[in-house]
This record gives structure tokens, sequence and C-alpha cells, in this order.
């Protein structure tokens, strides 16, 4: 088997299936990458490591094109996602202004022009395997190992006790799902097996939980909005900013933000092509009109499983979106703004509430079943290739080695299947 792993009886009993993690594979649902474009999105990403001495140190390559690239660092580590490895940046102690810099690539040498509080050295590896090592602001060698990471609640699927869930778009169900589609601004159809921007549902909605995910495109000359733009339309009014802001420093207009309304609390956007959540709850205006703060909508979002808005107020409606009455139900839209945009997994709770479904119980519904030491210990019984277990599953159902790298494990519970 793969990893040359080992599997005891008490897995297979258990049901569970070793399966390639493919997040980020070349496959049919990411458009294919060739020469230079290719190469960049193979060295740029997330990057974590150690500074000699002690203390670890994380880092954000941006690829700007043309072998030109951002480089944010971020002491303690990345910015910490739900159950998954890298974690530890505090987001207190970040100025971009310090810790960011233009860099050039140029074969392995790697030279930050601007940048006086850390230095990379140079950037060295194949593949989507990369290595960065440089010297911190007290002189310290760093080593940082490009790293793959995901949201915790990618792919996953409503449970019955969470109440009944619309279910919008499935890429398994794709072809028969666009029938709970229309046009908003675009013909609706697939594209990489699933749901193309610029459609609306057929059918409104009101008060709940919506789930979705999409995927962008790599388009690293592009700058600003130009980055695989669209949004997501709740009631067709009120957007959440769909945008690669990899890197940036988190507006309201980026990934994570209520276009015109507000910032996210922290940037947590992950590197272009990775697949992105958004879990949105959802309350509709209550009363007046667009502008009127009594009786506006609210909303608390998550990004990649991590809070970025907690019951912000939304007074106004992104004009981009549905027209109509504001106190009456409205389709979901997602946003033809003309770049190549996909989603899939979309479902939609109604009435659900931070109070009558915390955000915590879907997560530990996620990892239920995974952590049961008759399960992780044979496990580290088995890892043959010494590269050890932490002992513990992220909420995706892999299990997570010492070095951060993640094993794929087929989970006891319903999860859409990948695109």
């Amino acid at each position: 088997m793969a990893n040359g792993l080992k599997w005891t009886g008490i897995l297979a009993a258990a049901c569970i299936g070793l399966a390639a993690d493919n997040a980020r594979a070349q496959s049919d649902y990411i458009p294919p990458l060739s020469g230079a474009a290719l190469a960049q999105w193979q060295v740029q990403g997330e990057y974590y490591g150690s500074i000699a001495g002690g203390g670890n140190l994380g880092a954000w390559l941006i690829a700007n094109g043309n072998n030109a690239y951002t480089v944010v660092f971020l002491p303690g580590g990345l910015l910490t996602l739900p159950g998954q490895p890298n974690g530890g940046w505090d987001k207190t102690g970040w100025n971009r202004n310090s810790f960011s810099g233009s860099a050039t690539l140029s074969g392995t040498t790697f030279t930050v022009n601007t940048i006086s509080n850390y230095k990379a050295a140079s950037v060295t590896g194949s593949g989507e395997a990369h290595v960065m090592t440089g010297t911190s602001p007290t002189g310290a060698s760093f080593t940082l190992n490009r790293v793959v990471r995901n949201s915790p609640t990618h792919l996953m699927k409503p449970q019955p006790a969470w109440g009944n869930a619309n279910m919008w778009f499935d890429s398994s169900t794709g072809q028969a799902d666009l029938a709970k589609w229309v046009n908003k601004d675009n013909n609706v159809q697939l594209s990489r097996k699933c749901l193309y921007r610029g459609v609306q549902t057929k059918d409104p909605h009101g008060a709940g939980l919506l789930h979705i995910e999409y995927q962008g495109c790599f388009n690293p000359t592009a700058t600003g909005q130009g980055r695989s733009n669209s949004g997501v339309y709740l009631q067709g009014h009120y957007e959440c900013q769909v945008l690669d802001s990899f890197g940036s420093t988190g507006e309201e207009n980026e990934y994570g933000g209520i276009y015109t309304v507000k910032a996210p609390f922290v940037n947590a956007a992950l590197p272009p092509l990775t697949w992105h959540t958004y879990d949105i709850y959802f309350t509709p205006r209550t009363s007046g009109a667009a502008g009127d703060p009594a009786g506006a909508a609210m909303m608390t979002v998550y990004a990649n499983g991590v809070l970025v808005q907690d019951g912000t107020k939304v007074t106004g409606v992104t004009t981009a979106g549905v027209a109509g009455n504001l106190l009456i139900p409205a389709p979901l839209y997602v946003q033809n703004h003309g770049n190549d945009v996909v989603y899939n997994n979309v479902w939609f709770i109604p009435n659900a509430t931070p109070g009558s479904l915390p955000y915590s119980t879907m997560l530990n519904s996620v990892a239920v079943g995974l952590r049961e030491e008759n399960l992780i210990k044979p496990l580290r019984e088995a890892d043959d290739n010494g590269l050890g277990f932490v002992g513990r599953f992220d909420l995706t159902g892999r299990a997570i080695r010492k070095n951060g790298s993640v094993l794929s494990i087929q989970p006891l519970f319903p999860k859409a299947a990948n695109p």
C-alpha cells in the first residue's frame, strides 16, 4: 500500500480505506497548468518550519508572475486553521510592512528586495516539494518547508441531526443539480465538473446556514480585484467576497470580507487553486430599507474554518446583486465577474443559527469516529517508515505526521465526492 504502511486487521474491520490526498494534485478539476505558470504554482504557497535556537516561523509566498513574488513572514507559524497542522501565528504580532517584501527567484537563488526583519536566502526543490532557507532578525538561520493545508470543512456534508438541508449542488450529481439553478449573468453550466459562476438558485431562501466551496483560477500576473474575482450573495443582496487574496492584508473586498461593509478579522485565504469554504449564518433584513441600521441583515462568517465575521450587521446591499424587496426571500447568487471560478458542495439549512447549530458542533461531527485510540494505535504501530504520527487526526480525516505531511483516510461519515 501507499507509503509502505501495513494496515492491521483493526483498521480493516473499521472499514477505513487509504486514499490519495488529491486536494492539490493536477487533475481534471484543476485548470491544466504548464510551463512558467506550473513552475510558479509549485513554488508559491505556505511554508512552515523552525528557527535555529527555538521558535517556529511561517511564510506566505505569493506569485506575481515573471518570477516575481511577495513574501510574508508570520512569527510563530501559519494562521491556525481548525484541525490543520502548522499553525501558531498569534495574528497580533504581524505588521505587513515589517514582515513582507518583494522578491525575485532566479534558479535556486531567492532574493528579497525590501524586507529587513527576515531574509530568505534560497528556495530549492522540485515539483511541489520546496524548502526556503534564510535568517531571522537576530541572524539565526531558519528552514521552512512548503506545506499544503485545506479547509477543515472542505467536502463536509450536512448531518441529519442538523435539520433538513437544501442540497443545491454536488459534483457527484452535478448534471441533475443544474436544474436547481437559473441564469443571472451567465448560462447554467458545468466547468471542471462543478457549477460555473454567474447563476442563482431557482428557489429563494431566508434565514439559515449556508455551506459553499469555491475554486478559483491561478493568474499570477493579475492584481487586486482581477485575481479570481466572484462573490457569494446571500438572498442575492449581501456579498461575501470571493477572491484570490492569499497573502494580502485582508480587506472588505477580499476573501472573508463582506463587500463594502466590513473587513475580515484576519485573512484566512489559502493559496490559489485550493478549495476554499464559506460557512455563513445568515439572518435577513427584518424591517426598513437598505441603509437603515434598524432591522439590518446579519452575518456570522467562517472562512476556511476561521471566524472572520461575528454577527456583522449588513445595512446595505451590493449593487451587482439581485434587485428586489429586501423583506422577502430571494435566491442565492454566485457572481460572474469575468474570472474562471467554480463552486461545489453547496447546501443550506433553513433557520439554523449559531445558537441552534454551533459551529463547534459541525466541526466535532466531522471528527467523530477518528480519534479513538483503537484507530490511532494501529497507525503508530504500522508506521514502518518512521515518519511518526502525532497521535491525532485533522477534521477532514487525515492522519497528521510529525513532519507535517498528511495521510488521507476514508472517514466514517458521509462527505461530498471530489469533483
